[in-house]
């Protein structure tokens, strides 16, 4: 199962360790539920992710604090529990602009 998610993401880090390559991401989110009653600020969570993911944001020209779409999928995780696991990043559509037309002085 995959899914599209917007997420404020704040650092992407890539590691080699031993010949295995390690990335994780650092995203932050407004608290809902009970979260919002203990916690002032964002709550930050990290995710782990594919390689290509940090290689994709670096091409991206990403930027802390900005809001964006990620591809995820659900991983186990220790205890069979299920944890998201991002494995790509939605390249940013941008419309197409028209040129501008030269206005002639008369």
């Amino acid at each position: 199962m995959q899914w599209e998610m917007t997420s404020t993401v704040f650092s992407c880090k890539k590691v080699t360790v031993e010949g295995r390559t390690f990335c994780s991401i650092m995203t932050g989110q407004q608290p809902t539920g009970q979260n919002a009653d203990n916690t002032v600020g964002l709550e930050i969570t990290k995710i782990t992710a594919e390689p290509e993911v940090f290689d994709q944001l670096k091409a991206a020209n990403f930027r802390p604090g900005q809001d964006v779409k990620l591809v995820a999928t659900l991983k186990t995780a220790a205890g069979g529990k299920s944890q998201p696991h991002i494995i790509a990043v939605v390249p940013e559509s941008r419309p197409v602009q028209e040129p501008q037309k030269k206005v002639s002085s008369a």
